[in-house]
This record gives C-alpha cells, structure tokens and sequence, in this order.
C-alpha cells in the first residue's frame, strides 16, 4: 500500500482562534508525514490510530506507521489546508479540512490542482490532544463546461 497523505503544509484559511490548537494539530502532522518524521508522528497519534486512504483502504496504526520509514522517503508536494472546520466534544473533536497540492502537468502543460477532504478525530488525554482517525475523501474536479448549443429554431 502507498501512503494516502504524504505532504507539506500551508493553512490558506485561519481557523477561530477556539479551534486553532486542533487545526495546528493536523498541520503538524501533515507536516511530519512529509518529512517521513516516524517518531513525531508516533507521537501525535493514538495507539489505536486508524486511518481510511482516498482508495478506500483502512491502515492501522502499525500499517500506517511503516509507510514512512527512513528509507521509503521521497519528495512531496506542498500542500495547502483550507476551510477547517471544527467540532469539540469534551474530550472528543472532529476536524474535516480541504487538502489542496500541485502536481506537474502532462509536458508542456500547466501543474494540476488535486484536491481532497480530510476528516481527522482528535481525542485529548491528560491534556493532550492525539489524533485516534483519519478518512481521506478525493474531491472530484470541476466538470469541463458544456459546449455551446446552437441557438433554438
């Protein structure tokens, strides 16, 4: 299996200043996960991490963890995290952002935009937020427009 989300971060939306210390917190974790970064990402996940790639596998924390090994390391997009949305529950909270990157287009084409729907659930122990999920969801691009119709006799 391939690592569903291997990316560098740029917030393009700010978050409520309430929900900045979870969206803060998936940003470090994109961001370990692009610099293949095991032991920090060990560390902002629960034991019991799971995760669901934009294909539709589910990776457990284990599996998961494997995918960034020193030596599976290899240059990532930057990526930029927009519209967060946050919903806190004592100790519980979902985050759902948009995860937007660049990839090179076809030759002598432009780079591309690919874009997906991330939800993570957070849980906080001992004061400390962990994310315990995630769900990757590709956001499918915009249609071409519809050609011209002739005018109607």
């Amino acid at each position: 299996m391939m690592p569903c989300l291997t990316l560098a971060l740029l917030l393009t939306t700010p978050a409520p200043q309430a929900d900045a210390p979870l969206v803060e917190l998936v940003g470090k974790f994109v961001e370990a996960e692009r610099a293949y970064d095991q032991e920090k990402i060990a560390d902002l996940v629960t034991q019991d991490y799971a995760e669901v790639s934009p294909l539709g596998d589910v990776d457990t924390h284990d599996e998961f963890l494997g995918f960034y090994a020193a030596d599976k390391k290899r240059p990532v997009p930057v990526t930029r995290l927009s519209d967060p949305l946050v919903r806190e529950y004592r100790d519980a909270a979902s985050i759902i952002v948009r995860l937007s990157f660049d990839l090179p287009g076809a030759p002598a084409q432009p780079p591309r935009t690919v874009s997906m729907r991330a939800s993570f659930l957070a849980v906080r122990a001992g004061g400390t937020w962990k994310i315990a999920s995630a769900h990757y969801t590709p956001i499918r691009p915009p249609a071409p427009p519809a050609p011209p119709q002739p005018p109607a006799p």
